[in-house]
């Protein structure tokens, strides 16, 4: 038997999320795809058509759409939206397994703060003096962290897309919310049989 296709669509709160998340899922699951006892190709997450602020009945619509071409739909939440995350499950009974909830326990912009030298790598002429506290997900202002950390920059979503391709994924893993997210994605993807 050859080799499956696996394939992914993510809905975020938002564009900067996307940034970050986008790079950050393909890298993971490329990861995952590289154990040898692992069978399955994978190209690139999707984004959807709509954030998930949007009304319910929008978000429910588009991960119905999305649930008919792509094995996992993945739904981004900060602040301890999980609930979010269930209430889109409970409208799709037998593909609930399907949806894996990506829900920071502040803001996503605390997994940015993991990796003290992607950061810096990402801010290359900022010599601003940081600290980035040790438990990054108990940050009360991730943001204002992150900004201090890029150079005070305004437009510090255009790091973003960097921090997702270079952050180390063995640091995220030591994150609670990181390691709940990518467990889930672990069992949909079992209960799928790619893993």
């Amino acid at each position: 038997m050859g080799r499956r296709y696996f394939n992914l669509a993510l809905l975020t709160e938002g564009a900067s999320d996307q940034w970050f998340l986008g790079p950050l899922i393909d890298r993971q699951i490329a990861e995952l795809a590289q154990q040898p006892a692992v069978g399955f190709d994978y190209s690139g997450v999707v984004t959807g058509e709509c954030f998930t602020v949007a009304p319910r009945v929008t978000v429910v619509r588009e991960v119905a759409d999305l649930l008919q071409y792509f094995d996992v739909v993945m739904i981004h939440h900060d602040h301890n939206e999980r609930a979010k995350v269930d209430a889109i499950r409970e409208h799709f009974a037998a593909d609930a397994f399907r949806i894996v909830g990506l829900v920071p326990v502040r803001e996503t912009e605390a997994w940015m703060l993991a990796d003290t030298d992607a950061l810096r790598k990402a801010s290359p002429g900022s010599d601003s003096t940081w600290e980035v506290p040790h438990d990054v997900e108990k940050v009360a202002d991730p943001k204002a962290v992150l900004k201090a950390a890029l150079g005070g920059r305004r437009d510090v979503e255009r790091g973003f897309d960097r921090l997702g391709q270079t952050v180390a994924l063995e640091k995220l893993l030591k994150l609670p919310a990181y390691r709940l997210w990518f467990g889930e994605l672990g069992t949909a993807m079992r209960e799928l049989r790619f893993l």
